[in-house]
């Protein structure tokens, strides 16, 4: 599974990631800068949302693998679920809220893409899983966050880039008007 974007591809990821698609910036007009930073605003929230998953979903393993090494008594998948939300954040964060609303069907989309991924590794009865099964499935978990972060690295530049032509544009108009003003 792969968020390499695609040359002519037509998935936002292939838009956002396209080469030229941050070029030329000051020669667009408002309404097209705008539109390519909503574009990208909402390819970084889908692929937040798609890490957010895979992180979940790789703690729960990790957490039942402590348990397993260190002698833990068996916990239900709720509570093994409240256990690894209370630990808090791991990875690194914008400290953004979410700007963008994902539609229903994209966060489907991210949550089928996850299961693919584990379909042998059953997160209900993690206790059938050998130790080895649930390694290899959270060295798979760690492959995939490791492409969907790069791809969101990628996508943060190309929407921080985005971000700063539309300031830029805003202080200009904003120092045109001040300067009416004082005329």
């Amino acid at each position: 599974m792969s968020d390499a974007p695609l040359v002519g591809g037509k998935r936002r990821v292939d838009q956002v990631l396209a080469e030229g698609f941050t070029d030329g910036l000051g020669g667009l007009d408002d309404r097209e800068v705008r539109r390519r930073r909503d574009l990208a605003r909402a390819e970084l929230e889908y692929l937040s949302f798609l890490r957010r998953l895979l992180q979940g979903r790789r703690d729960i393993l990790r957490d039942e693998l402590d348990r397993r090494r260190s002698g833990g008594e068996p916990q239900s998948v709720v509570e093994r679920v409240v256990s690894v939300l209370s630990e808090g954040s791991r990875g690194p964060s914008r400290g953004e809220a979410p700007m963008v609303t994902l539609p229903d069907e994209e966060l489907a989309l991210a949550r089928r893409r996850v299961e693919r991924l584990l379909s042998d590794a059953h997160l209900s009865d993690l206790a059938a899983l050998s130790d080895g099964d649930l390694e290899a499935a959270v060295d798979r978990i760690d492959a995939e966050e490791r492409g969907v972060s790069e791809t969101r690295s990628q996508v943060i530049r190309a929407l921080d880039l985005l971000q700063d032509e539309v300031k830029r544009r805003l202080r200009e108009q904003h120092g045109s008007l001040a300067q009416a003003s004082d005329e």
